[in-house]
């Protein structure tokens, strides 16, 4: 099926083996480790000045309350890693850039969606600073969670948009996602 939806395949990746696809199942959602949080604190910094107001008000993050989703990925996001482990996709002004198994966790947690969108897992981005999000603080609906989109600089519920209503609708579409965001 994967080998029909995009119009353009600007980098497909080999698709997961059987035991690397359980291996990143099994892992993808593990509890924060002592070394991811230490990388985060020491990452954290007071964007504040010196003698701005609120500097003496910045609390860094604590990344050790962090959890991420214990939900089942979708069965189609699941058979795709299996037909490439991420690339570069398009379909008319839209454009997929997939995060790899060894890399889906590492930009969850660099991106701080834990902190940010808590239920939400970012499983790439559009080449413009957005993310594709599973929104998975519901059940899933007939097999798949609602596809939300937000920019990487206002990462939120509030801000961000429904796009799609599986992965599967959301990479047939053709329109660009900046766009969708910027729509009014």
């Amino acid at each position: 099926m994967w080998n029909t939806v995009f119009n353009k395949e600007y980098m497909k990746v080999e698709g997961l083996s059987d035991n690397d696809l359980q291996r990143f199942l099994s892992t993808w959602n593990m509890p924060m480790t002592e070394d991811e949080i230490a990388e985060i604190m020491i990452q954290q910094r007071n964007p504040f000045p010196v003698n701005h107001s609120l500097h003496s008000q910045y609390t860094p993050f604590d990344p050790s309350r962090w959890t991420m989703p214990q939900m089942k990925l979708p069965d189609s996001y699941i058979q795709f890693l299996g037909y490439s482990n991420g690339g570069e996709f398009g379909n008319g002004d839209r454009y997929f850039q997939f995060f790899g198994s060894s890399e889906f966790r590492e930009m969850n947690l660099a991106y701080e969606f834990p902190e940010y969108m808590q239920g939400a897992v970012s499983f790439g981005m559009d080449g413009c600073g957005n993310h594709y999000i599973l929104d998975m603080r519901a059940d899933m609906r007939e097999g798949e969670y609602p596809i939300l989109a937000a920019h990487s600089g206002n990462l939120g519920y509030e801000d961000c948009r429904k796009v799609a209503n599986s992965f599967a609708e959301l990479c047939m579409g053709t329109t660009s996602i900046d766009d969708e965001l910027n729509e009014y």
